[in-house]
C-alpha cells in the first residue's frame, strides 16, 4: 500500500511546483497532485512541474473540477465540447506527469435536493470519458464527495455496475461530512477503490484535522482495507492548510500512518 501526501495540504499557500519540490526534497514517495487552473494544465507548465518533481512519484492528478467537470454532462453541446477540451488537456497533463488516475467529481447537487438520476444516460456519458482518459493510458477515479452526485454509497454500487473500467476514490472527511461511515463507501466501491484521502475530525465531524489529532479509529479503518485481498490502494494524507503549521507536522503524521499501516498483519 502506497503512503503518500496531496499537494492540496498546501492550497493557497504555495505553488503546486514548490510543493512537489517540497515532498520530493523531503522524502516523501508519492504524491496527488492538484492542479488548480487552467494554466497548470498547459503543456509549459507540466514540462516545468516534471523537473521540479524529482524522483517524486505521482499517483494521481485532482484538477479543479467544478470550473468544468459538471459541464461534461451539459446537455447544451458547445458548453459540454469546451469541458471536454479542459478534460482531454488534464488527461495530457497526466500522462505527461505518469500518473495512472484522475480523481473526478463530476456534476454536484443542489442544496437541500435529493439525487433522482437516470444511471442509463448518465453511465453512457461516464463510459466516454472513461474512453478518452483510456487514450491517454488514465482511468478516472470517481471521488464520494458530500455535495456531489457521490455523496452516497449506493451511487457508487449502481454507477460502477453500469461502468466496468471506473475505478474510485475514498475520502474519509467526505464520507463523514455526509454522516455515513467510510468504510461504506469501501464496501460499495469494492475492488474498484485505487485511491484513498485521509485526515481526521474534530468531535462535531464538522472540522478536519491532521489524522490522530481527532477522533477517527484508523487502526480499525486500516485493518478493514489490508484485510482486502482485492484492493492495494493509494493512500493520500489530505487536509486544508489551516491544519498544520510547518511541514514537519505533515512529515510526522506521514510517518506515524506509515508505522500503522506496516504494523496491521
Amino acid at each position: 500500500m502506497k503512503l503518500g501526501i496531496s499537494t492540496s495540504c498546501y492550497y493557497g499557500d504555495k505553488e503546486v511546483e514548490d510543493v512537489v519540490s517540497l515532498y520530493n526534497d523531503n522524502g516523501i514517495t508519492c504524491a496527488e497532485v492538484f492542479l488548480n487552473c487552467m494554466s497548470e494544465y498547459k503543456p509549459e507548465f507540466i514540462s516545468e512541474l516534471k523537473k521540479r518533481k524529482g524522483a517524486l512519484k505521482i499517483h494521481s492528478i485532482h484538477a479543479h473540477g467544478t470550473s468544468f467537470e459538471p459541464e461534461l454532462f451539459c446537455p447544451h453541446q458547445r458548453s459540454r465540447e469546451d469541458a471536454e477540451e479542459v478534460f482531454r488537456s488534464v488527461c495530457r497533463a497526466a500522462f505527461e506527469l505518469n500518473a495512472k488516475y484522475i480523481t473526478f467529481h463530476g456534476p454536484f447537487v443542489k442544496k437541500d435536493r435529493e439525487l433522482d438520476l437516470d444511471y442509463g444516460w448518465f453511465s453512457a456519458r461516464v463510459n466516454q470519458l472513461c474512453e478518452i482518459a483510456a487514450s491517454y493510458g488514465l482511468y478516472i477515479a470517481y471521488e464520494n464527495v458530500n455535495w456531489a452526485f457521490g455523496s452516497k454509497p449506493e451511487f457508487f454500487t449502481e454507477l460502477l455496475s453500469y461502468c466496468p473500467d471506473l475505478k474510485a476514490t475514498l475520502d474519509i472527511k467526505q464520507a463523514l461530512f455526509s454522516g455515513i461511515d467510510p468504510l461504506r463507501f469501501a464496501d460499495a466501491m469494492k475492488d474498484r477503490l485505487v485511491t484513498i484521502h485521509v485526515c481526521d475530525m474534530d468531535k462535531s465531524l464538522k472540522q478536519p484535522l491532521l489524522p490522530f489529532k481527532g477522533r477517527y479509529n484508523f487502526e480499525r479503518f486500516f485493518k478493514e482495507i489490508k484485510h482486502n485481498a482485492n484492493i492495494d490502494p493509494a493512500v493520500f494524507i489530505e487536509v486544508y492548510r489551516n491544519n498544520f503549521t510547518e511541514f514537519d507536522e505533515l512529515k510526522d503524521c506521514y510517518e506515524k500512518l506509515s508505522s500503522l499501516i506496516e504494523s496491521i498483519k
